[in-house]
């Protein structure tokens, strides 16, 4: 899904919301400067808006948690890894370490946070989440973000 396109359906579904208000969505555009040009409109609009963040501390950070963990949950969802993979990937790329209590419960919560934003569902366990389509039109964004950072070198810390 193409970022313009997940503009369109927000300015379509949710009329009231700051995309929609703040940046002219040019419906059926689908040229690279447009593509680009979005990226923060709706960075903002899932930050700020579903995911009811503030702009302070380093929340560049806490995209990037985000991304890896919606990119873990979306290759697990797609039957691309088995559970043990997912639990080496938690401990690869968010340095978490699921046997240890503290750690796994603070997964756990940003997990039932997703949840209730809408970015995730899950059945009887919390630890087999999925993505929503709107999560997954978040993680196309986050992954939009995460590649225009590494083009323009800008740095966002590794966990």
């Amino acid at each position: 899904m193409k970022l313009s396109e997940i503009a369109e359906f927000i300015v379509k579904e949710y009329p009231g919301s700051c995309i929609a208000y703040n940046n002219i969505v040019n419906s059926g555009c689908r040229d690279e400067w447009y593509e680009e040009y979005l990226i923060d409109p709706l960075m903002d609009y899932f930050s700020f808006e579903v995911m009811d963040m503030c702009g302070c501390g380093r929340p560049e950070n806490t995209n990037e948690m985000i991304r890896k963990i919606l990119n873990i949950r979306n290759e697990w969802s797609e039957d691309k890894l088995k559970y043990e993979d997912v639990v080496k990937r938690y401990g690869q790329d968010l340095k978490i370490d699921t046997e240890n209590e503290i750690h796994y419960g603070l997964l756990q919560f940003v997990l039932y946070i997703l949840d209730s934003h809408g970015i995730l569902e899950h059945g009887s366990s919390i630890g087999g989440s999925w993505l929503t389509k709107e999560g997954k039109m978040y993680l196309t964004v986050l992954n939009a973000w995460r590649k225009r950072e590494d083009e323009e070198g800008d740095e966002v810390n590794e966990l």
